[in-house]
Formats: structure tokens, C-alpha cells, sequence
């Protein structure tokens, strides 16, 4: 656990926030690099990060407040300042914002989609390791050699610990317990690894979208179950977990639809769809 990452002078670095900072770095210059070694880009910029970064923002707060807030926290909007982030919200919130600016900007929606959602979960990858520095989204006590041990905290592992009388207000430390964060991490970029793969053989249109869907969505809700400080409902599952379920269900249902679809012609993703006159005879261009 290290809050901070760094000092210069007398200002000092949060590790999550610095995280946070880079995985927006990384999800936007990689997603218009991208876009701009296509033969045919299309038209957006690194705006597209910025409109992301704050339609997630506000969608993370306002999740997390309905998830653990109560009514007193929206007076003059408090929970946009002591309230936490929770990712699902702030995909939710930023899909909103790029949607709006795909429109501003008049760019295909799935297109844009199946190119950046790779790069989205690389950086939700690097965005996980500042939860593991900071000590957010802890996971649940473990006995494996791997377990990690967090400091004595107010809050965190060591506090959620005490609350639940594992630990003594002696211990110097909490029990050793998964870093779920890093677990996140790991399978996030083998969801990137595959979707790139998947990208760059050009299959339908929306393939790498549904593919996201069904990737994270089987990630996170395994991962929930390491998690040690998610409330959970019957019969186990936590809030987190249904809506990762739900992802997992559409994205496989989606795939499935879109493969049973025999002879509907292939859009790439990695180019533009032929022009008509380049059809075939007696195919309808554009059909999906």
C-alpha cells in the first residue's frame, strides 16, 4: 500500500490519482494513434478522451452514491467531492459523452467502438494498479502465498478487518488478502491481447464491442468473488456482480446473433465497407 507515489518538493503524488492520469493517457493517445493509421480515420480527436474522462467521472460518482451514499450526501452535491468511483458507473457516464461527441462529430458509433474499447480495457487495466496502491477495492482474507497484507489504516483492509473482528486494534497489519486489483489488471490486458487479435482479422462489425462485453464482464464477476469489501445480496452475489453478469449475457447473446447471421455480408472493422461498385452481383452493400 503506497497512497502516495512520489514527493516533489512539498507537493505530493497520490498513487491513484497519478494511475488514473496515466490510464487516460494511454486509453486516448493509443485509440487516435490508431485512428490515424487508418487508411480512411475517422473523424476524432483526443477531445473524444476528454469528453470520456468526464462523462466517466461524473457517472462513477454518481454510481458510487447510489451504491453507498445517502439522500443528505446530494446536498450542494457533496458526493461529487467525498465520494469514491466505481467503474461501472463511470463506463455508463462515459459511453454517454462519447456518444454525444461521436454525434457532434458525426462518426459511426460501433466503428469508433470496436476500435477503442481495447484500449479502453488496457487502461482500466493500468487504472487497477493505483486501486492496489492506494488500498481501494481490497480484496477478501487469503492463505495463499501471494496474499498481501495491508498496513494498520483507518480505513481499507485493516479497518474493514477490525469491523469485522478479525483482527485486534494491536495488529500492526491486516491478514494477508488477494490483491484483487492486480488479478484485474492481468486479465484486462488478455481481454486487450484478444481483442486486438480479433480487430485486426476485420470481422463483423460490433464483433470487438460484444467481445468487450462478454470479456469484462466474465472477468469481473469472477473477480467479485476475491473482493472484500462489496456488500452482497442473495443468493451471494454482489451489485457489481449482476450488472458483470448482465454484460457477460449480452455480449455472448450478441456474438452469437451476429455469427448465426450465414450469408449477411462481413462489414470490416479495420477499413471501410466496400463501395457499391465493388460489390458483388446481387449483394445488397452495407447489409449486415
Amino acid at each position: 500500500m503506497r497512497p502516495v507515489l512520489f514527493h516533489v518538493g512539498d507537493m505530493s503524488f497520490h498513487s491513484y490519482i497519478v494511475m488514473m492520469s496515466l490510464a487516460f493517457l494511454v486509453g486516448t493517445i493509443l485509440t487516435v494513434r490508431a485512428n490515424f493509421r487508418r487508411e480512411r480515420p475517422f473523424p476524432i480527436t483526443t477531445m473524444a478522451g476528454v469528453w470520456a474522462f468526464a462523462g466517466g467521472l461524473l457517472g462513477a460518482k454518481v454510481w458510487f452514491w447510489a451504491q453507498y451514499g445517502e439522500w443528505a450526501d446530494l446536498k450542494w452535491g457533496w458526493f461529487l467531492v467525498e465520494g469514491g468511483l466505481v467503474f461501472f458507473g463511470g463506463l455508463v457516464g462515459g459511453v454517454a459523452a462519447v456518444l454525444l461527441y461521436l454525434r457532434c462529430v458525426g462518426a459511426p458509433v460501433i466503428p469508433v467502438s470496436d476500435l477503442a474499447l481495447p484500449y479502453v480495457a488496457l487502461a482500466h487495466g493500468v487504472a487497477r494498479v493505483g486501486c492496489f496502491l492506494n488500498g481501494c477495492c481490497h480484496g477478501s482474507p487469503t492463505g495463499a502465498p501471494w496474499g498481501v497484507p495491508y498496513p494498520k489504516s483507518s480505513w481499507g483492509a485493516y479497518h474493514r478487518q477490525l469491523v469485522d473482528g478479525l483482527i485486534t486494534r494491536e495488529a500492526g497489519a491486516s491478514l494477508p488478502i488477494h490483491p484483487v486489483q492486480l488479478y484485474e489488471t492481468l486479465g484486462l490486458v488478455v481481454v486487450f491481447l484478444v481483442l486486438r487479435l480479433v480487430y485486426r482479422r476485420s470481422p463483423r462489425a460490433g464483433t470487438v464491442t460484444l467481445g468487450y462485453l462478454a470479456g469484462y464482464g466474465g472477468l469481473r464477476f469472477c473477480t467479485e468473488f476475491f473482493r472484500g469489501e462489496s456488500v452482497r445480496h442473495a443468493p451471494g452475489f454482489t451489485v457489481s456482480q449482476y450488472v458483470a453478469l448482465g454484460m457477460l449475457v449480452a455480449g455472448v447473446g450478441g456474438l452469437v446473433r451476429l455469427w448465426a447471421r450465414g450469408g449477411a455480408k462481413i462489414v470490416k472493422t479495420a477499413e471501410p465497407p466496400a463501395a457499391p461498385e465493388a460489390a458483388e452481383e446481387g449483394e445488397i452493400p452495407g447489409a449486415p
